[in-house]
């Protein structure tokens, strides 16, 4: 059976849970929805959100439960947690998905967190998609925003979630596309919790409920109540504290109906393209390649070099490199981190190489990296000048990393001034 086979079959076994589960309601009146995810989801208690907004709506009446651990991928869910068993107990007509907020990889360019594939997301979503699907229930799949120093990264995260809808005869919630859009026309509104620059603040929870709203009911949000009060999430524990109620969101008119029809205007532009708009595949942002470089002779590379890598997690660190060619090349670098929590590194380069017109040299148990190991390549684009990148990866059972960095150095001071004590 080819894709395209497949995807009408998912599409047409979807219209029919659609129809039984819209049969259920109006003899229940009650709609029970199941929101599988992280931070995401709990932050500012979005089930409540989305609850109150349908209750408002006369959508009927609206039970959430959450299953939201921090940092949790669709794969933690789905190998360790109280998700699984909790959708096989118990009846639901929508089962909301959301995946970590890089799709369980972490691939650092520059010192920058980026959504780089969804290779990981992707079977853990047509896992839990089919295990939905099989409860008679629809799983919506809620597409995330873009990190708020990473906008960049907003088409990898639509193709992922819309592709593995489309592919699974899902619902995708467009929660991202709309956030993309007021954070370019509305910046003057704050998506994101203030000090973070990944979860979402009141708003841009209430925004995330705007949207599931349009996608579970295709019905407009707006008109609908700009102040919600709930049970709120302890943020130490993560867990609901139950007898507490407060305001989760408290918007001024204005901002509230911006929401709601950013929500609405997205959703509808979604549904005019058959409900999977076109998500072409994005390539993962890397580091430039490096030039050719001039020849690196003994007289032009001997001597002190320093200047900033990008590159660690950590923050833009200083790198100081002091080379010598007496019997032979030999180096020593020094790394300052200028932070509390990475001490400053000093050592011997025993690998330290000219090849051509290429040098190259590691670090075998980087702090910075996370005691990775950092290999450097470098060439010399002009005389006095080196320049380079820095890769790193390790893949285990808990995850793959990967950082990608570069690095410019400037000679400060020749072998005759100085040498590596």
């Amino acid at each position: 059976m080819n894709r395209a086979t497949l995807a009408t079959l998912w599409i047409g076994i979807l219209v029919c849970h659609m129809m039984t589960a819209t049969s259920q309601r109006q003899q229940s009146d009650t709609i029970r929805v199941l929101f599988i995810g992280n931070s995401y989801t709990y932050f500012n208690d979005l089930p409540e959100i989305f609850a109150k907004l349908a209750e408002a709506g006369h959508q009927g009446r609206v039970e959430t439960r959450m299953v939201a651990p921090g940092g949790w991928r669709l794969k933690d869910h789905w190998e360790k947690g109280t998700a699984p068993q909790l959708l096989k107990n118990e009846k639901w007509d929508y089962v909301v998905l959301q995946d970590q907020s890089t799709l369980g990889l972490d691939y650092w360019v520059e010192g920058k967190d980026h959504v780089s594939s969804d290779a990981v997301f992707r079977p853990y979503a047509e896992k839990w998609a089919a295990a939905v699907h099989a409860k008679g229930a629809t799983p919506v799949f809620f597409l995330t925003w873009a990190g708020k120093n990473a906008p960049e990264d907003q088409p990898a995260l639509n193709y992922a979630y819309v592709q593995a809808a489309k592919d699974t005869g899902s619902l995708v919630a467009p929660v991202g596309m709309a956030w993309g859009v007021l954070r370019h026309e509305k910046p003057r509104i704050e998506l994101f919790y203030v000090g973070h620059g990944s979860h979402p603040s009141p708003a841009g929870s209430y925004l995330t409920a705007c949207v599931l709203y349009a996608t579970i009911f295709h019905q407009s949000p707006a008109g609908l109540p700009s102040r919600i009060t709930g049970t709120p999430v302890n943020f130490d524990t993560e867990k609901l504290e139950i007898g507490k109620s407060v305001a989760l969101v408290d918007l001024d008119a204005e901002d509230a109906e911006t929401l709601q029809k950013e929500a609405w205007d997205t959703w509808q532009r979604m549904a005019s393209n058959g409900g999977y708009p076109e998500t072409p595949p994005p390539q993962p942002p890397t580091v430039q390649p490096l030039p050719v470089g001039l020849p690196l002779s003994r007289s032009a590379l001997e001597g002190t070099w320093e200047g900033p890598i990008l590159f660690y997690p950590v923050g833009p660190a200083v790198m100081v490199l002091h080379i010598q060619s007496t019997q032979g090349w030999k180096a020593q670098l020094e790394m300052k981190y200028h932070s509390k929590d990475f001490p400053d590194e000093s050592i011997e380069l025993s690998d330290f190489r000219i090849k051509g017109r290429r040098l190259s040299f590691s670090d075998p148990k980087s702090a910075g990296a996370g005691n990775l190991t950092v290999h450097l390549t470098g060439v010399m684009p002009t005389r006095g000048e080196l320049q380079g990148t820095a890769e790193a990866s390790r893949e285990n059972a808990s995850g793959h990393v990967v950082l990608l960095g570069s690095w410019s150095l400037k000679r400060v001071m020749r072998r005759s001034e100085s040498a590596p004590k």
